[in-house]
């Protein structure tokens, strides 16, 4: 039996007693798997992990993607990572961030929404933090797309979204993001493949449009979903400590960074689980 306790009353579990290094049974594996998928965040405190071990823990929930950023626009100290591994740091060398989303606040989104076939999960490993700041917040779109109000869930209802990301953006516009950019079209409203229900699937960083909208209309319309879908009552609030491990279902979370202070280091691993096409939902 896992021992856990809930992190919030819609988002989040902790599990407790769990050494990610350690050879798992199957029973147990299948019980994290379980509490994951119901919980969209699963927190593994006071671990000591190296890459392989990471690499390997993140397996025990899916299989584990390759660091897909473009060869030329890595640094360095990425190309000599695992290539599972992502290194999240505003550590820089000669004035240059040797990691990715180096730098302050970042706009709730789900992980690789721009891609054709999105990453399921995202896990995060902490290895060094600032004293105050860059806490992870998370919203469970289970839980939003259930209480949205009728009138605004009939405007996502069966209808696509325009999701696009230029590489290190922190929110739209962003003028330090790299140029490269990548898009990709998927429902507003999506089914999770293993639970069978319905998520919002659009989010305030990378949701461009809805299709099929006017401009003025699509964007009136997100705003007042991205408002509601980020509301306190569906959130939890993640203050790291050294150690913590965190998975997130990209598929019925979204997630934010906040700010913390720039010349402080934050250090962290970042591995992802390969996705499945998108299932649309189909309309109430």
């Amino acid at each position: 039996m896992v021992e856990f306790t809930k992190l919030s009353k819609h988002t989040g579990v902790e599990v407790h007693g769990v050494d990610l290094r350690d050879e798992l049974p199957s029973s147990t594996i299948a019980e994290l798997r379980r509490l994951f998928v119901e919980n969209c965040v699963i927190l593994f405190r006071s671990q000591t992990l190296t890459q392989e071990q990471l690499v390997r823990a993140t397996g025990f929930f899916g299989e584990v993607a390759n660091y897909d950023r473009p060869l030329d626009l890595q640094t360095e100290q990425q190309k000599r990572q695992l290539p599972q591994v992502m290194l999240i740091t505003n550590i820089r060398e000669d004035g240059k961030p040797i990691g990715a989303l180096p730098d302050g606040e970042m706009w709730f989104h789900h992980d690789m929404i721009h891609n054709e076939r999105p990453h399921k999960a995202t896990m995060l490993y902490s290895i060094e933090i600032p004293t105050w700041g860059g806490n992870t917040v998370f919203s469970n779109l289970y839980a939003a797309y259930n209480e949205m109000p009728a009138d605004l869930r009939s405007k996502l209802e069966g209808r696509m979204a325009l999701n696009a990301f230029n590489y290190g953006a922190r929110f739209k516009g962003d003028p330090e993001a790299m140029k490269t950019r990548k898009q990709a079209i998927h429902p507003a409203i999506r089914v999770h493949e293993e639970t069978g229900r319905k998520a919002v699937y659009v989010d305030r960083l990378m949701t461009q449009q809805l299709i099929g909208l006017p401009d003025d209309e699509s964007e009136a319309v997100l705003e007042r979903v991205f408002d509601f879908i980020e509301r306190e009552e569906f959130c939890y609030e993640h203050a790291w400590r050294k150690g913590d491990v965190l998975l997130w279902d990209n598929r019925s979370s979204i997630h934010a960074r906040r700010d913390f202070p720039a010349d402080q280091i934050r250090l962290m691993w970042r591995t992802t689980l390969v996705g499945a096409p998108v299932k649309v939902a189909e309309p109430a």
